[in-house]
């Protein structure tokens, strides 16, 4: 690989890392999206493993009781995205995640074990 483009993308991670989870992207996007996190934990594995672990754990730590796994998980407050946890209003069912705010939408495929 190029190391120039691999640098890079090293610098990008590191730049959205938030101690725990990375965003996607700075004011845009400020939560942890399901989607977003199994393709930065794959980047993170490449140079950082204990931070692509921690990716997964974090996110996982938002599961539902049921095993729902939420579409966003709302780690803080942050005004520069709509719809945030007060649209979606997910903690109302009463399996919901009590760690975290989250959605109550999911994308599945992303998540199935072959």
């Amino acid at each position: 690989m190029n190391k120039e483009i691999e640098q890079k993308a090293m610098d990008v991670l590191a730049k959205n890392w938030q101690g725990g989870f990375t965003i996607p992207c700075q004011g845009l996007y400020p939560f942890q999206w399901n989607w977003d996190s199994g393709f930065i934990a794959i980047g993170w594995a490449h140079f950082d493993i204990a931070k692509a672990k921690r990716e997964i754990t974090t996110f996982l730590a938002a599961q539902w009781e049921n095993g729902f796994l939420p579409h966003i998980v709302f780690h803080h407050e942050a005004d520069t995205y709509f719809p945030g946890p007060d649209f979606h209003c997910a903690e109302l069912h009463p399996k919901a995640s009590k760690k975290y705010k989250t959605t109550g939408l999911t994308q599945p495929r992303y998540w199935v074990l072959y």
